[in-house]
């Protein structure tokens, strides 16, 4: 049972429904969080803190088993959204791809438009319903100026890529490997696929983190088989 996982089955438990459990905390899951907070005379953040979690600890009137600990929060909400998807294709998995990428604005068919933008705003619409995103989020370089300033240690922090003054990148930092100057992006559009990616920390040009959410550390995600190139992102 991830994070998500147990705070959504512990909202269920305190009569506040989320939504189904083990699937994305998005929009219901966040409202039923809100949900709590306020019935528990909490700050009403929609955000599962220290404070949060501990009242979700706590049993209901019906529940008599001891509750067991949190799990670890190994990736922030955005970040989780598009790992669920990882793998998926532009054209062996339009259909289910395109569905998900029109959660928010939806520039087109992914097999012949580049999606990048498309895929990071789609996982933020979903678990950050409040959080201003770019208006033209398919532009890459667009995403420079989205949240607050972050640093490419920062995991599940937006990393921005500029190839050239009308072409980019931007994916979510899933490793930094200092001695080797490189940032490996979760990201979509990397080989026509949602995958992890290498690119070099000179191509960057900015580090973004969400404003409605805390800046926390994050332990890498270590994956083998991860590639990376410019040719890779059209």
């Amino acid at each position: 049972m991830n994070f998500e996982t147990w705070t959504q089955s512990r909202l269920l438990a305190h009569g506040h429904n989320p939504g189904p459990i083990g699937g994305a905390f998005g929009v219901r899951s966040r409202e039923a969080l809100k949900a709590f907070q306020r019935a528990n005379g909490l700050p009403v953040s929609g955000l599962a803190d220290t404070a949060t979690v501990a009242a979700l600890r706590t049993n209901p009137e019906h529940e008599t088993k001891p509750v067991s600990k949190a799990p670890a929060e190994l990736m922030p909400p955005w970040m989780a959204e598009m790992y669920r998807k990882k793998g998926l294709h532009e054209v062996r998995d339009n259909a289910a791809l395109s569905a998900w990428l029109r959660i928010g604005k939806f520039l087109g068919n992914p097999s012949r438009l580049p999606w990048c933008g498309d895929a990071i705003e789609s996982a933020i619409v979903k678990t950050l319903p409040d959080e201003p995103v770019p208006d033209n989020p398919f532009w890459a370089q667009g995403w420079a100026k989205f949240g607050i300033k972050a640093g490419p240690s920062d995991i599940g922090a937006i990393g921005v890529i500029r190839w050239s003054s009308k072409a980019g990148h931007v994916g979510i930092v899933a490793e930094y490997d200092s001695r080797r100057r490189r940032v490996k992006l979760l990201g979509g559009n990397q080989s026509n696929a949602i995958t992890l990616s290498w690119f070099d920390l000179n191509d960057f040009i900015a580090f973004r983190w969400p404003r409605t959410y805390p800046m926390k550390a994050y332990p890498a995600l270590v994956e083998s088989g991860a590639s990376g190139s410019k040719g890779g992102t059209r």
